[in-house]
Parts: C-alpha cells; sequence; structure tokens
C-alpha cells in the first residue's frame, strides 16, 4: 500500500490523534491591549502580505498621542502566553473569557513595561525577545530580538525580585548524536531593567 493509502487508512479508522492534526492557521495580524497604571496603549503586528511564512511581519505602539515603529527586522512574530506567576498588563484583543487572552508583558513599574515575543527560526527553535517601552508616550526604550532560542511551545516567563527569569537553550550537546531536543540544554536567563535598558544574563 502506498504512503497515501497508509494515511487515508489511519484517517478513517481513527488512528491519527488530534495532536498529530495539522496546526490551525496562524494569525499574521494581532493587537494587544495594555494597560499600565493610568497608561493605556497597545502593539499591533502586521503582515503585508497576509501570509506568516513570508516573514513580513512589523510592529507597532499605538497610544493616544501617535504611533511608534517597534525597531524589529520582518520576521514571523508570535504572543507568548503568560502561564506563569506574573500579573499580565496586555491581553489578546478578540480573546473570550478571563482567561487565556493574557500575553507576557509585565509591568516595570506605573509607567513601564517589558513585552515578550517570539521570532520564528524554522527549521530550528522559535527566538524569543522582549521590548521595553513607555507606556504614557509609545517610546520604544529599548529592545531585545534574541534573547535566546525555546524548545518549548509554550514558554514560561516567572518573576524575581529583580525582574524575570526564562529557560532558554545555552549549550548544544555535541556528544548526542540526534537531531532533536536532547541534543540542546536549557538554562535559566534572567532579563532585568538596569539603568533604563534591559540587562539580559544567565544565573550561573
Amino acid at each position: 500500500m502506498t504512503r497515501g493509502g497508509w494515511v487515508a487508512l489511519m484517517l478513517c479508522c481513527g488512528a491519527v490523534s488530534v495532536e498529530a492534526a495539522e496546526p490551525e492557521v496562524a494569525d499574521c495580524d494581532f493587537r494587544w491591549e495594555c494597560q499600565v497604571g493610568a497608561h493605556v496603549f497597545s502593539v499591533a503586528f502586521d503582515s503585508a502580505s497576509g501570509e506568516c511564512t513570508e516573514d513580513d511581519m512589523t510592529a507597532v505602539v499605538e497610544t493616544s498621542g501617535g504611533k511608534t515603529g517597534l525597531p524589529l527586522e520582518k520576521a514571523w512574530y508570535g504572543s507568548i502566553a503568560n502561564v506563569a506567576d506574573g500579573k499580565s498588563v496586555c491581553r489578546l484583543a478578540g480573546a473570550k473569557g478571563s482567561v487565556g487572552g493574557g500575553v507576557s508583558a509585565f509591568a516595570v513599574d506605573d509607567r513601564r513595561a517589558l513585552v515578550f515575543f517570539t521570532r520564528d527560526d524554522r527549521p530550528g527553535y522559535e527566538w524569543v525577545g522582549v521590548a521595553l517601552i513607555d507606556a504614557a508616550t509609545g517610546k520604544v526604550l529599548d529592545v531585545k530580538q534574541r534573547l535566546g532560542q525555546s524548545k518549548e511551545r509554550v514558554v514560561a516567563i516567572l518573576k524575581t525580585p529583580r525582574g524575570f527569569k526564562l529557560q532558554l537553550i545555552r549549550e548544544h550537546l555535541k556528544g548526542v548524536q540526534c537531531d532533536c531536543s536532547a541534543a540542546f540544554a536549557d538554562d535559566w536567563m534572567a532579563v532585568d531593567v538596569v539603568n533604563g535598558r534591559i540587562h539580559a544574563r544567565w544565573m550561573r
């Protein structure tokens, strides 16, 4: 039997799990609605072609005073859901319910926010980046486009006394003879704001 025949047989007999099904088409145009203290702003990502795989997405920060472009290279960007203990200051526009709309964007103080995002690097792992935004003016104070890569689709960003931490790939293990996640070792990276700039460092 041909490969196509086997696939058809598996589908009709229920042998292919839901997890193995084709993923839904990604949304290449999305907006985060945010509030830090009394300051309201949004971050909008947009694909010129409407096709994520064209790697042509750009982003802008919007306030009542106008728009400011996020200085990012054109690429395929995505949100990071807030699954950890920090209180999100942004929600994905259009998300329903009280849970699930929060993205990994957190207040630094009553005026500034750190907003985290992903950048596609197919066929490799996704990069995690972060921007520091002045919520009052919409000014982008600092950006780190490539903090590091994550093996996981879900990235947990946890609070620390000084800022936040997350697990990213630190080392490619040359002795592991497979093209698999076991060949990459994670470690904790701390992300803080020091003297108005993003400071990222390995925690050990």
